[in-house]
């Protein structure tokens, strides 16, 4: 497969400028120049042609072929995939080392907030279902040495032989962890995260950084393995995309040459008709790639009997269900204060270790919900024991799931966060907290995701309140930018402008997908004026293309018979104005949303304060900036024109129309003129508050939830802390 040699951006840019701006500049300007220049003007039109040439030429340019290296296994030696990247090169050692430090923090919190410095005992063996390699593929085959082949693994949470110097034994360094739901399977891959993090700190820096990430988002038929993997780093870690510090596709580089372990969780979480497809694709990757992934054991062992493969080169550990004596040490003892209450359930777990209750127990996730629904002194948890309302497990399990968010907020406050101390923390009424996390639980299952993205709320919204919304916030930007117009125009003509420019822009301006992604805001200035330079460039071409619509709309106008009283001088006067105006912010606001060249820890509550500083830095600087540069342009000394009303509607509307129209081809996620990612998601939480089924403050309330152990945080999302929680509150679709 070959690739075009520039970004779609930039060849389109480059393309209308040179086929449409130019020529039409020329043409206007043939009849507004003195006499004495216009002998040449014929000059322009051979430069015309052939820089319409250059940009055809380079927008079929190809580079050279593909190697399945960069898809399928660690890059070559030159490690940037046909980029001339050199062996050398520090910059993806320097990404992966900031990574791990960043990863290990991030997950060190989590695991802080659930408790798992104290989990319960989880014990783990080999697997005895089909669906595992021959044992020469996992071995080395310097050890095997002519004795009988066997690979036996056993080990436990807490003990030496832990998961973690099991996995550094594997040649491969690929594993699969079975379990049971509930069974403790995202805990252990938080556990092995953690714990080959200090292996690698404390061993060796050159071992694979692991990052853990959710299974649920990835569609197999859509996107390779490690082109998945590559994008949700850099929606994670959007500093992985800055190019100068960490090298071209250093998130791919980083999966590709084997920098990282890609530690997949919840393979049966993804939709059942994914589940071969997701294992054919995992199994097609090179065996030296490292992998870790977890999945239900009867989910994976019907992947691999419907796709009649195995995951090659990995070793199949199973979570073993816990015992009776590791529940009873689990839960409160008589000898703690309101132990007392647990006496007769102890008893009965010990007299009785096959029953439903004990059955029910033995998955970690359940004897923890008990722990949490029986911690207040008003309960009771001998209630378990009623045959006639708990006569099998399934019951007492629904009973737990159905209990645990009441009980959390009610009898357990949120504890501290990590940030300044700030006034007690609100108190949510449970049913209240209930009725929101069951729509949130809905609005997730309407994704078909587990991953809750405050960026992607939008979703919840129709395709028609969608383009509703795509024109409000445009006018909300035609608003700032008619303020910034004012001082150079006048305040009625500015405002009446900006509006129309903004009605234009709505009219064309692409409606979201779920692929919106939030901005950020780069103000550091040392070492990168040559990017200011080269991003004032890029914006003054697109507000080529805005003058140029401006100048269409004001001389259609006038055909149509609007009785403007501009000359074409005027008229290219004004449209170059208004183009180097809008370019100078569009260019400004480029610049600012280049990557920061350190990785930093995404949380969601950081993730939005940094795209609702990079949407104030829009408003300042792309549509006020921008507006009062054109005001001063056009209606100060250095055009002095005198704009009308019906000049300023008709110049905002063709304007407008030109940008937003500009900004679909040019795929405006690059060039971050789009309204961003918090105004939708203000919008939107505002309507769903409205009709009660989100409160007022949806992130104050998502990370209460967190710190009451409700919800998990992976990264910049929210989970909810178990598969079968949300489940319980929105059951899947039959």
């Amino acid at each position: 497969m070959r690739r075009p040699s520039l970004s779609p951006a930039s060849s389109t840019l480059l393309f209308v400028i040179t086929t449409v701006v130019l020529p039409l500049t020329t043409g206007v300007a043939g009849a507004a120049v003195p006499e004495s220049i216009k002998p040449y003007l014929g000059l322009a039109w051979p430069v015309v042609g052939l820089s319409a040439l250059v940009a055809v030429v380079l927008m079929f340019r190809r580079r050279p072929p593909v190697t399945a290296d960069d898809d399928t296994g660690p890059a070559p030696a030159t490690g940037g995939g046909g980029q001339g990247v050199q062996a050398d090169d520090p910059r993806p050692a320097r990404a992966a080392d900031q990574l791990a430090r960043i990863l290990h923090d991030q997950w060190s919190v989590e695991a802080e907030l659930r408790m798992l410095h104290r989990p319960l005992h989880v014990r783990w063996s080999s697997t005895h279902r089909p669906v595992t390699p021959d044992p020469e593929t996992l071995l080395d085959p310097d050890t095997v040495g002519g004795r009988p082949l066997r690979l036996r693994l056993r080990g436990g949470i807490g003990h030496t032989a832990g998961i973690v110097p099991a996995f550094t034994r594997l040649h491969h360094k690929r594993l699969v962890i079975l379990g049971e739901p509930g069974a403790g399977k995202t805990v252990v891959a938080i556990l092995l995260t953690l714990g080959l993090l200090a292996h690698r700190r404390e061993h060796d820096a050159a071992v694979p950084v692991p990052v853990l990430l959710s299974l649920s988002s990835w569609d197999p038929y859509a996107e390779h393995p490690h082109t998945w993997v590559a994008r949700r780093m850099v929606d994670e870690y959007r500093a992985l995309a800055n190019t100068t510090a960490f090298g071209p596709d250093a998130a791919r580089r980083l999966v590709t040459e084997g920098r990282v372990v890609p530690v997949l969780d919840g393979l049966d979480e993804m939709p059942p008709a994914l589940h071969k497809a997701a294992l054919d694709a995992l199994d097609r990757l090179r065996p030296g790639a490292p992998l870790v992934v977890t999945c239900r054991g009867t989910e994976y062992e019907a992947a691999v009997a419907a796709g009649g493969t195995v995951l090659g080169s990995a070793a199949v550990v199973e979570l073993e269900p816990v015992g009776v004596a590791d529940v009873i040490a689990f839960l409160p003892s008589e000898r703690t204060a309101g132990g007392e209450r647990w006496a007769a359930t102890v008893a009965h777990l010990r007299a009785t270790p096959d029953g439903p209750l004990a059955r029910a127990l033995s998955s970690p996730l359940m004897a923890s919900l008990a722990r949490v629904v029986y911690t207040g002194p008003d309960t009771d948890p001998a209630e378990l024991l009623d045959p006639s309302r708990f006569g099998d497990p399934a019951a007492i399990e629904d009973h737990l799931l159905d209990a645990f968010i009441p009980a959390v907020y009610t009898h357990r406050p949120a504890p501290p966060g990590n940030g300044p101390p700030r006034a007690a923390p609100r108190r949510y009424p449970p049913e209240l907290a209930h009725k929101w996390l069951t729509s949130l639980a809905t609005h997730l299952r309407m994704c078909e995701t587990r991953d809750f993205t405050w960026w992607q709320l939008h979703g919840y919204l129709a395709p028609a309140r969608r383009r509703i919304l795509v024109l409000v916030l445009q006018l909300v930007a035609g608003l700032f930018a008619g303020l910034g117009l004012a001082p150079g125009v006048g305040f009625t003509t500015g405002m009446l402008t900006g509006l129309a420019g903004g009605f234009g822009s709505g009219l064309v301006f692409p409606v979201p997908t779920l692929f919106t992604q939030p901005g950020y805001a780069n103000f550091r200035l040392r070492g990168r004026l040559r990017l200011l330079v080269r991003k004032l460039a890029q914006g003054l071409g697109m507000g080529l293309v805005c003058g140029a619509g401006a100048v269409l709309a004001v001389g259609l106008a006038t055909e149509l018979g609007a009785g403007f009283p501009w000359g074409l001088k005027a008229a290219l006067a004004a449209g170059l104005g208004a183009g180097a105006g809008v370019g100078v912010g569009i260019g400004a606001m480029m610049w600012l949303h280049t990557p920061a060249d350190t990785i930093s820890a995404p949380s969601p509550t950081a993730v939005l304060r940094h795209d609702r500083i990079a949407g104030a830095a829009r408003a300042l600087v792309e549509s006020f900036g921008s507006g009062l540069l054109t005001g001063v342009l056009v209606g100060g000394p250095g055009f002095g024109l005198t704009i009308g009303v019906t000049v300023g509607v008709a110049a905002g509307v063709g304007g407008g129309f030109a940008m937003g129209l500009a900004q679909r081809l040019v795929a405006r996620r690059r060039l971050a003129t789009d309204p961003g990612a918090w105004g939708w998601f203000t919008f939107t939480r505002v309507w769903l508050a409205l009709r009660g089924r989100f409160p007022w403050r949806l992130m104050p309330f998502l990370h209460d939830a967190h710190r009451r152990g409700v919800l998990r945080q992976a990264g910049a999302v929210y989970q909810f802390r178990h598969a079968r929680l949300q489940d319980r509150l929105a059951p899947p679709r039959e």
